[in-house]
């Protein structure tokens, strides 16, 4: 490696780039955002549970010969790229399951994209600076380092709300060395992830007033897809801190999501979709493979509610099985009927002041711990409990975020819910803050 060129110059000739030794691209790319690299050190994390970590070094290894998991995540998006670039299929989906793997069609189609929106080598540093800084709100010290500077604590607000009031108060030092249309490129990005989470959008997890942020990047088409390439890099790299050898979890459903988000965009954007419309975009399509592909029911989302409610929680929850949906649909069945009839309502609200819609953050990852029809109904229930939650006394807010993460670290994945789901219901309900 030329340890003389910085990542800059590297980009300028891609082939090149990608095709050094991984300890090579990993200590290139450290050296131009040591700082930032630094940070993701005190990041948190969720994992799946027991795992066998692979045999060769990870990339935080690499670089401190310790595993930091927000830095292989991080890393192992930057990884994927080169994947991308230099058509790894194989590699990329590595260890991914069969059934759900991400198709050679599919892999191509993200191949495509990359190709049409890097172009050139300032572009392709924009894309690689956006992997590396997404998630440096999860460093619990760059709140503190807020207050420090502004006197206002900003630790309740999610970690992309945290990363846009960090650059805006010029905390973030590495966003001032780039040019000024990437800089604008990338704060238009950070400020869509302030109030719009693709991830959320292709799990249902958000509500139809978070579309407006789309509208906001009308004329600004570079930056939302630097963005959504980004997106795809991070789920690519989601589970890097488990297994760092592949884009584990960028499997073919979350892709699929993923491309429903982007034609959102194209239909909010262009006003072929309104808000509503687009949101149930992402209901229709999961509704169409699991109709097509797993023989599940027809659902009507105009004239009855409650299926609409209940393919929110089919995205919520990852639905893609038969088995699956009528265990959901089983466990929504035997919700009692006031229960049943207040989430019912909750899930269908849009979002509008004087009727604040709520966003149960991290409401996935909860759902991907619950098994069994009875610790899926005491879900339901706090779920229930956590959406009707929406007078927090201010007449403008339209959403209101509620995270579940603590519940989920805690209770959730404790033995005790596990011997007795019933635990659930002794919860309180987390605090919510303004998202919109």
């Amino acid at each position: 490696m030329d340890v003389s060129q910085s990542l800059k110059e590297a980009c300028a000739r891609p082939d090149s780039l990608f095709a050094r030794s991984e300890e090579d691209l990993i200590n290139l790319v450290y050296n131009e955002f040591p700082q930032d690299i630094d940070r993701l050190k005190r990041a948190y994390s969720i994992r799946d549970g027991p795992w066998t970590p692979p045999s060769t070094p990870s990339p935080s290894y690499i670089l401190y010969k310790e595993n930091y998991d927000e830095v292989n995540r991080t890393l192992v998006g930057f990884l994927a790229l080169r994947w991308i670039h230099t058509d790894q299929y194989e590699t990329f989906i590595g260890t991914q399951s069969p059934a759900p793997q991400l198709t050679r069609e599919s892999f191509d189609w993200i191949r495509q994209f990359y190709a049409q929106v890097i172009t050139d080598a300032n572009t392709l540093y924009t894309l690689i600076y956006s992997i590396i800084i997404n998630d440096l709100g999860k460093d619990p010290q760059l709140a503190i380092d807020y207050h420090t500077h502004t006197g206002e604590d900003i630790s309740a607000l999610n970690h992309d709300a945290i990363l846009l009031q960090a650059c805006k108060h010029g905390l973030i030092h590495s966003l001032d060395t780039l040019p000024a249309q990437d800089r604008e490129d990338i704060f238009k990005a950070i400020q869509l992830g302030a109030t719009f989470n693709f991830g959320q959008l292709a799990q249902a997890e958000n509500a139809p007033a978070c579309l407006t942020a789309l509208l906001e990047m009308k004329g600004s088409k570079r930056s939302f897809q630097i963005r959504f390439m980004e997106q795809i890099l991070d789920i690519a790299g989601a589970a890097g801190h488990m297994d760092w050898t592949c884009a584990k979890k960028l499997i073919q459903p979350i892709f699929e999501g993923y491309r429903h988000v982007y034609e959102v965009y194209e239909g909010v954007t262009t006003g072929t979709l309104t808000l509503r419309s687009g949101y149930d975009w992402i209901l229709i399509r999961r509704a169409a493979v699991l109709c097509l592909e797993e023989g599940v029911r027809e659902f009507d989302f105009e004239g009855d509610p409650r299926d609409r409610a209940l393919m929110r929680l089919f995205c919520l929850g990852n639905v893609t099985t038969r088995d699956k949906a009528l265990l959901y649909e089983a466990a929504w069945d035997a919700l009692d009927e006031g229960t049943r009839g207040r989430l019912e309502r909750a899930l269908n609200v849009d979002g509008v002041k004087g009727e604040p819609a709520v966003q149960p953050t991290y409401m996935p990852a909860l759902l991907g711990r619950v098994y069994g029809k009875d610790a899926l109904v005491c879900a339901f229930r706090f779920l229930c409990r956590v959406m009707s939650a929406t007078d927090i006394g201010d007449p403008e807010v339209v959403v209101i975020e509620r995270s579940v993460y603590k519940v989920l670290k805690e209770v959730v994945e404790s033995e005790a819910f596990q011997n007795d789901p019933t635990i659930l219901e002794g919860v309180d309900v987390p605090e919510g803050v303004v998202a919109l």
